[in-house]
């Protein structure tokens, strides 16, 4: 998920037992601001203004480090650059400052970051300027340079040091602040990171840092699947009720877009629940036809004699029943759009009249003998891999590459994770527009789950789901069971008491095969090897 889609009344929850603020796991104590302001001035009186600089910085530190890794729980962020970003939410909520990010720099791989930051409305500025109205030479933000190190250094995995270096007590109208990474190995950095160690905060500093480095390690595996998975993130769209994030989609809409422009015909793919319907009313809306009708009829959920009545219409008499003539759908869409949902399921001989149809433009009724103009435009679409079914006999080539002109291929949810949360709360809204939301918990569950039935199934569980939580946040327990079923173990089809290394690894590789349908490209690339030594382990282990 990105920073943006974070809605705090879904973090901030209370314990049931104490009646405790919790964030996630973490109990919360509130603090005034005056309270903090007496607890430096003391400081600076006992200690003076250097220790109490690093004191007050090394405090907001740690609360950093453990606000970075609570949020780091809870949700799976695309890419740690949105990691970082939720602290903005995060100090907002905390009523401390409100951010704003300038420059990002960020190269994972080497442990650089560097990026700058404007803060609104700093707390610790503002309430020294009310209780001092004489401009201070310095900048006195030093528990929110210390959250900031702390967040940025639990995101990088390495410490980050921020510094201030403009503040508004000084007369400017904002905060500035600066984070660089300590791999940049600066002089000036150096320097800083000196005046805010204190000697007897070294056994704390070394406890943090150990920290830090296992809260890391746990991280590795959601970070290399971040480097695979989300390369480039794009902004929620919603489109002609179309709403997506996805790369694959944007792609999608893009050539949608393009081939509207056109009259040729169109086959959209995909499995079902996918939005094929959805794309080919997004085409009729962006084409010269939008004013026409846009009519659509599903092969699958007739019979043939209906079907074939349906798309070719027919004269009275035609048939037993046929008390009048009926005009079909081909000819009642005009200069509209007809879609043909399902197409693969349509029988041979009616595919052999469509046929005639895209290569003539006119139909013969049922039953009649005079031709009739087609001027619709024909839009396809199947779940079902026509290729395969031509092989088998089941479906005319000919018609096939009528038909696909300009094919469509949409991915499954499953395949388009980023599009999941948008598309539940989007879905949540819409039935009750005053909902809490979605505990954190349920949102992993969520962005887990494989979605077989795809957007349809999505909406069902979020329209379940609300049912059974009511005016209450919807946790885990509230989703349908096949959701947060965990399934089979991965170990439970294997043989003998202790699996070898050999075993494990052939099983992980068939099971990610079957995760991309068999494409033996995406798998080597999801494995990280190459498509020869993938072929020769199937041919080794060929079950």
């Amino acid at each position: 998920m990105r920073a943006s889609d974070i809605k705090i009344e879904e973090i901030i929850k209370r314990d049931p037992k104490s009646g405790f603020p919790l964030f996630g796991s973490h109990r919360l104590m509130l603090s005034g601001i005056a309270s903090l302001k007496r607890f430096g001035d003391d400081l600076n009186l006992a200690l003076g203004h250097d220790k109490m600089r690093a004191i007050l910085t090394r405090l907001g530190y740690e609360n950093g480090l453990t606000a970075a890794m609570a949020i780091g729980e809870m949700y799976e962020f695309d890419s740690p650059l949105e990691w970082l970003k939720s602290a903005r939410s995060l100090l907002i909520m905390a009523g401390i400052v409100n951010l704003e990010f300038t420059t990002l720099n960020l190269d994972y791989d080497s442990k650089r970051l560097e990026f700058s930051v404007l803060g609104h409305e700093s707390f610790e500025a503002a309430n020294y300027s009310a209780n001092n109205p004489d401009k201070n030479p310095n900048t006195i933000c030093n528990l929110l340079v210390g959250l900031l190190s702390g967040f940025a250094s639990a995101v990088l995995g390495q410490e980050v040091l921020v510094r201030e270096t403009q503040c508004m007590v000084q007369g400017n109208d904002i905060c500035v602040f600066e984070g660089k990474s300590v791999s940049f190995d600066e002089a000036d950095l150096k320097a800083w990171q000196k005046q805010l160690t204190l000697e007897p905060l070294d056994e704390e500093i070394t406890r943090l840092k150990a920290e830090l480095e296992r809260s890391r390690e746990d991280l590795i595996r959601r970070d290399t699947e971040i480097k695979r998975l989300r390369k480039k993130v794009l902004s929620p769209e919603i489109t002609h009720g179309l709403i997506y994030r996805s790369k694959s989609m944007s792609n999608i809409l893009n050539l949608a877009s393009k081939v509207a422009a056109t009259d040729v015909s169109v086959l959209i793919q995909g499995e079902s629940g996918t939005g094929k319907e959805l794309i080919a009313r997004f085409i009729h809306k962006h084409s010269s036809r939008k004013k026409d009708p846009f009519l659509a009829v599903n092969c699958a959920a007739m019979p043939e004699t209906l079907l074939e009545s349906e798309l070719f219409g027919h004269v009275r008499g035609a048939f037993t029943g046929a008390a009048n003539d009926k005009k079909g759908l081909l000819i009642a869409a005009g200069r509209g759009t007809f879609f043909l949902d399902e197409v693969g399921e349509m029988p041979m001989d009616i595919q052999a009249k469509l046929l005639r149809v895209l290569q003539e433009k006119e139909v013969r009724p049922l039953g009649g003998t005079a031709m009739e103009p087609v001027h619709a435009r024909i839009i396809a679409a199947t779940n079902r891999d026509l290729k395969t079914l031509i092989k088998s006999g089941r479906f005319r080539e000919d018609l096939y590459y009528r038909l696909s002109v300009f094919p469509l291929t949409i991915e499954p949810l499953r395949r388009r994770r980023e599009d999941i949360l948008i598309l539940a709360r989007h879905f949540l809204s819409s039935i009750r527009p005053d909902h809490h939301g979605f505990d954190p918990r349920t949102v992993r569950y969520l962005e887990k789950y494989s979605w077989p039935g795809n957007v349809r199934e999505l909406q069902n569980c979020i329209e379940y789901s609300s049912v059974m939580a009511g005016n209450n946040s919807i946790l885990s327990d509230h989703l349908p069971p096949a959701v947060i079923s965990e399934g089979p173990s991965l170990f439970s089809s294997l043989t003998g008491d202790v699996p070898s290394l050999a075993e494990i690894e052939a099983h992980y590789i068939q099971w990610v095969l079957n995760q991309v349908q068999g494409n033996k490209k995406e798998a080597a690339r999801i494995l990280n090897i190459g498509s020869a030594t993938l072929w020769r382990h199937l041919k080794k282990h060929p079950d």
